[in-house]
C-alpha cells in the first residue's frame, strides 16, 4: 500500500502513448503529502529508459523486490506502444 510505506514506486504509461512515467514517492516528504509524490518521464530509447530507471532506483535504496517488477512493467509498457508489423499473406501452393 503506498500510503504505509515511505517508499513507493508505481510505472503509468504516458498520454501520448511515447514512452513511460516513474511515479515514486519521496521517503524524506512522508508526513507532507503534497510533496510526496515525484512524477518523472521518460521518453528516449526504451534501452536507455531502462537504465535509467534502474539507476534511479539504485540511487534512491528502493528494494530489490520493488525495483525488478517496476522495470518489467516499464518494458511491458514499452513492448505495448512497438508498432504491430503487418502479417504477410501466405503464398498459394504451387
Amino acid at each position: 500500500n503506498g500510503l504505509i510505506h515511505k517508499k513507493a514506486v508505481g510505472v503509468v504509461e504516458n498520454p501520448n502513448r511515447k514512452g513511460f512515467t516513474v511515479v515514486y514517492k519521496k521517503a524524506k516528504a512522508t508526513n507532507k503529502p503534497a510533496k510526496n509524490l515525484v512524477r518523472r518521464p521518460f521518453k528516449a530509447g526504451a534501452r536507455r529508459s531502462l537504465h535509467k530507471v534502474k539507476r534511479l532506483l539504485r540511487a534512491n535504496n528502493y528494494r530489490n523486490d520493488l525495483a525488478k517488477p517496476t522495470l518489467r512493467r516499464a518494458s511491458a509498457i514499452l513492448r505495448s506502444q512497438r508498432p504491430i508489423k503487418a502479417k504477410k499473406p501466405k503464398a498459394a501452393a504451387a
